[in-house]
């Protein structure tokens, strides 16, 4: 006790430095992706989609440059390049208008949009035929 009361004002200078240490750890840490980040980003992805546990499709963006490349385990493939990234995605939009679908209100889900990798629905079964008795 007689060490504290001696030395106060070291023991207090002492934990002022070490929490304004610990304060700019901190915000170091908070802010350094921000600070390290690059300005313009040149490289992204812009979609993928999993067509099985091992492969997917990916839609790279480099430059306002989309190209299209399916990842597998034994090889990678670029299935289409040079797609420019503001005019595709104009011409794959949604129409203008909602598909036509059940009231509002009626209780029923509307149907949704098809989707890339969707099949069509199988045909409906045939009616049995009757078998002529002998």
């Amino acid at each position: 006790m007689e060490f504290l009361t001696q030395n106060m004002q070291l023991v207090t200078a002492a934990a002022t430095v070490a929490a304004a240490l610990l304060l700019s750890v901190g915000l170091w840490r908070g802010l350094r992706p921000r600070l390290l980040a690059r300005r313009s980003h040149r490289l992204g992805i812009t979609e993928y989609y999993e067509i099985d546990r091992t492969r997917r499709l990916v839609l790279v963006r480099r430059d306002n440059v989309e190209h299209l490349v399916m990842i597998g385990p034994q090889h990678d493939l670029v299935i289409e390049s040079g797609i420019s990234a503001g005019s595709t995605a104009e011409g794959y939009s949604a129409p203008a208008t909602p598909p036509a679908g059940p009231a509002p209100g009626s209780g029923r889900p509307a149907p949704r949009p098809p989707v890339f990798g969707d099949r069509k629905p199988p045909p409906p079964p045939a009616a049995p035929r009757e078998e002529p008795q002998i």
